[in-house]
C-alpha cells in the first residue's frame, strides 16, 4: 500500500499535459475518467474510455505496449492493484506549528514511522530470535544488528508502503497522448481500488503546575494526543493514547497504520519492541482470519513471541520453551521448506539445553539437535538461494549450538568458528558472528584473537550500540583494560547515563589510578538522575574509601530511582553499618530481604543485569543460599566480611543478589 502526503484532498488525478500529442486528446483523457466515476461500473467506463480516444485504436493499443514494455509490466500491475493511502491534513495547533511542526511536517513523520516500521519488520522475519540474542545483554531496544542502509530491503516486501510523491504525477512517460498514470489510474478503476484518505489532527494539553508551600513546582510536561480518520471501506477513527513525546505519538499512529494494512509488520514491529502482548493479539487475530495467506509467517511468529515473552521467569520460562517448539515443530511438519522456523527453533532448543545444565546427557541431546536441524535449514537455503541475511542465521546458529557443545568436546569451538565464518562470508554485516567468534576465543583464551573479532564488529558497525556489546564481552572475561576504549568510544557516540556508568566501572576494575571513575559516574548521573546504577557504583567508590555518610547518600538516591532492587538496600545497609547507625542498617538489611523474598530475581534477569550491575570482585553482597542464613547474616550488625554465607553456585538462582 502506498501512502501519499498531501495537505488537503486532490482533484482527480491528470496526465502531464505536456504527454499529450494534442489539445482535444488531452482534454478528453482528463475529462472522461471523472465522468465515469460519477456514472459507476468498470464495463461502462471502460468503453466510454475507449469510445472517447481520437485517432486509429491501432495506435493506442500500440502505445500502451510500449509504455508497458518500458517499465515492464509487472510495475504496472503492481501500482494499479497496490492500495493507496493519502495522507490529506494532519492539524496541528498554532503553538505547535510555530516550533515548526507543520500539518506538512507531521504527515511526513508519519510516513517516515511507517517505513521505519515496514523495514524493521523486515529484518525481524529474516533473523528470527537473533533480533531479541544474547549478544545484547544491556540494552534491550537496540536489536538492529546492520549497519545504517543495510539490510532493510526484503525480496517480499510489504504492499504498504510509503512516499510523498504525487501518484498522479508518478510516472511522466506517454506515447501516443496516453501516459501510464492514466493506464494504472483506469486499471485501478478497473479493479475496483480506491484511494485510503488518511485525516487527522494533534492536540496539546498544558497541565498547570501545582503551588505548594508558597513555591510553585516546575511544571509538568505537555501532553500529546493523535485523532486518525481512515476512510477506505467506511469511516475508521482512532485516537492514540496521550504522550509526553510527540516521537512516542508519531509512532502510535503510524503502527495503527501498518496494523489495518499490513498486520503481520505491525506485529513483527510489536515483538521487535519487546510488546509481546500487542504482537500476540495482532498475530492470534490473523490466524483466526482463514483468509490471510501469510499462514506460515504467522506461526512463526507466534513461536517466536511464546519463546520470550516469559524468558525472564524461571518460572515460566520453560513452559515457554515448550510452546515454542510445539509452534515451530508444527511449522515444520506443514511446510518443511521453510527454513525460518528451522533456524529458530534450533535456537530454542539450546535455550531449553540451558536449563538442563545440571543433566549433562539431556543438555547435549538437545545441542546436538539443534545443531542437526540447523543444518537442515541451511540445505533448504542452499537449494533455494536465499538472501544472505537468512543464510547468515542460518550458518550463526549451526554454530551458536556448536559453541555450547564445545563444553563437552573443545573441538567443536573450532568448528563453530568455522559456520561463523560462513556467516561473515554470507553477509558480513551481521555481527552477532562477529562477537560470537570472539566469545569463543576468549573462551580458549585466544584474547588478542578476541579483540580483534570485537574491534571488526566496531569496524563493520560503528555505532555507540556496538562498542557497548563489545566492551561487555571484553569486561565478562576481565579485560577491563581492553574495555575501556570500547565503551569510551561508546559514550562518546551516545552520551547516556549507561555508557558513562559502564566507562567508569570499566576504568575502576581496570585498578587505574586517579578520580577518572567517580567523575565518570558523576557525569552518569549528571546525564539522568533517574538512572540508578549511576548513584550505586558511585556509592560503592565511597563505600571503599570508608565515607559511609557519601555512601549512604549515593544508595538512597539509587532507591529512590528504583525501590524494588534489594542489593541497593543492602549496600545502604553496609554504609549505616559503618557509619555505627545499627538501628537503621538492620532495617535496611531487613528491607533487601524482604524484597527478595518477594520479588526473587530470576536467572536470566540476573545474568542479563550482571554486566552493568556487578562490582569489583570482593565486594560483592552475598549469595544467600537459605533464608534462615541470610536473615541471621543480614540481621547482625557485627556481621564481619569474611563470615559471609556462600550460595550453591552458577547455577542457583535461589538468593543471588547482585551489586
Amino acid at each position: 500500500m502506498a501512502v501519499t502526503g498531501h495537505r488537503t484532498t486532490p482533484a482527480a488525478p491528470t496526465p502531464n499535459a505536456s504527454a499529450s500529442s494534442g489539445p482535444d486528446t488531452s482534454d478528453q483523457a482528463r475529462g472522461e475518467p471523472q465522468q465515469q466515476r460519477q456514472a459507476g461500473g468498470a464495463p461502462g467506463f471502460l468503453s466510454g474510455w475507449l469510445s472517447s480516444l481520437e485517432g486509429p485504436r491501432k495506435v493506442v493499443i500500440n502505445g500502451l505496449l510500449v509504455i508497458v514494455s518500458l517499465l515492464g509490466s509487472g510495475v504496472v500491475l503492481k501500482d494499479a492493484l497496490n492500495q493507496v493511502a493519502v495522507i490529506d491534513t494532519i492539524s496541528v495547533p498554532k503553538d505547535l506549528e510555530a516550533d515548526g511542526y507543520t500539518p506538512a511536517t507531521m504527515a511526513q513523520r508519519i510516513i517516515d514511522a511507517v517505513t521505519q516500521i515496514n523495514r524493521d519488520a523486515a529484518v525481524v522475519k529474516r533473523i528470527g530470535i537473533y533480533t531479541l540474542s544474547e549478544v545484547d545483554p544491556l540494552e534491550p531496544e537496540s536489536a538492529d544488528y546492520q549497519s545504517p542502509g543495510r539490510g532493510h530491503s526484503w525480496d517480499s516486501a510489504s504492499a504498504f508502503t510509503l512516499t510523498s510523491d504525487n501518484p498522479s504525477k508518478k510516472y511522466d512517460v506517454s506515447v501516443g497522448g496516453v501516459s501510464l498514470t492514466t493506464v494504472i489510474l483506469h486499471l485501478r478503476e478497473l479493479f475496483g481500488r480506491s484511494d485510503t484518505r488518511v485525516s487527522g489532527e494533534i492536540t496539546v494539553e498544558h497541565p498547570f503546575a501545582v503551588s505548594l508551600g508558597g513555591k510553585e513546582d516546575k511544571s509538568p510536561p505537555k501532553k500529546f494526543s493523535i485523532r486518525l480518520r481512515i476512510d477506505d471501506k467506511g469511516r475508521v477513527q482512532y485516537e492514540a493514547e496521550a504522550t509526553d513525546t510527540l516521537e512516542t505519538l508519531v509512532e502510535q499512529a503510524a503502527l495503527k497504520l501498518v496494523e489495518r494494512y499490513e498486520p503481520l509488520d505491525a506485529a513483527y514491529y510489536s515483538y521487535h519492541k519487546r510488546d509481546y502482548d500487542n504482537a500476540l493479539r495482532i498475530v492470534r487475530a490473523y490466524l483466526a482470519d482463514q483468509t490471510k495467506n501469510e499462514r506460515q509467517w504467522a506461526s512463526n511468529l507466534l513461536g517466536l513471541i511464546e519463546h520470550s515473552r516469559n524468558r525472564s521467569d524461571d518460572a515460566l520460562a520453560e513452559k515457554g520453551y515448550n510452546e515454542a517448539i510445539t509452534v515451530f515443530e508444527k511449522l515444520r511438519a506443514s511446510d518443511p521448506e521453510f527454513a525460518p522456523a528451522l533456524y529458530n527453533l534450533s535456537y530454542v532448543l539450546i535455550d531449553k539445553g540451558h536449563k538442563h545444565l545440571e543433566d549433562p546427557e539431556v543438555t547435549r541431546e538437545l545441542f546436538s539437535r539443534a545443531y542437526e536441524i540447523a543444518r537442515e535449514g541451511i540445505k533448504i537455503d542452499k537449494a533455494k538461494g536465499t538472501t544472505a541475511r537468512e543464510r547468515a542465521a542460518g550458518y550463526a546458529t549451526a554454530g551458536r549450538a556448536l559453541r555450547f557443545l564445545g563444553e563437552w568436546e573443545p573441538t567443536k569451538y573450532k568448528e563453530a568458528l568455522g559456520y561463523f565464518d560462513q556467516s561473515i562470508d554470507a553477509d558480513p554485516m551481521f555481527l552477532f558472528a562477529y562477537l560470537m567468534q570472539g566469545a569463543i576465543h576468549n573462551k580458549c583464551e585466544e584474547h588478542d584473537n578476541a579483540i580483534a573479532k570485537y574491534q571488526r564488529a566496531t569496524e563493520m558497525n560503528p555505532s555507540a550500540q556496538t562498542f557497548t556489546r563489545a566492551g561487555a564481552y571484553l569486561r565478562k572475561h576481565g579485560r577491563h583494560a581492553d574495555s575501556i576504549p570500547m565503551f569510551r568510544k561508546a559514550a562518546e557516540l551516545k552520551p547516556t547515563a549507561y555508557a558513562y556508568t559502564y566507562w567508569g566501572m570499566a576504568v575502576r576494575d581496570a585498578r587505574l589510578p586517579g578520580d577518572q571513575a567517580r567523575k565518570l559516574f558523576e557525569k552518569a548521573i549528571a546525564a539522568d538522575p533517574k538512572i540508578p546504577n549511576g548513584h550505586n557504583q558511585l556509592g560503592l567508590m565511597y563505600l571503599r574509601e570508608e565515607k559511609w555518610a557519601e555512601a549512604a547518600k549515593a544508595f538512597e538516591e539509587a532507591i529512590k530511582a528504583d525501590p524494588d532492587w534489594s542489593n541497593y538496600h543492602y549496600n545502604l545497609g553496609r554504609a549505616l553499618r559503618g557509619a555505627g547507625n545499627l538501628k537503621d542498617a538492620r532495617d535496611a538489611f531487613k528491607r533487601a530481604i524482604e524484597i527478595y523474598q518477594s520479588h526473587p530475581r530470576s536467572q536470566a534477569e540476573l545474568d542479563e543485569l550482571e554486566l552493568r550491575e556487578k562490582g569489583p570482585e570482593g565486594e560483592g553482597p552475598p549469595k544467600v543460599d537459605q533464608t534462615t542464613v541470610g536473615q541471621a547474616y543480614a540481621l547482625s550488625p557485627n556481621a564481619g566480611e569474611a563470615g559471609r554465607p556462600r550460595g550453591r553456585g552458577k547455577g542457583s538462582t535461589r538468593g543471588r543478589v547482585k551489586k
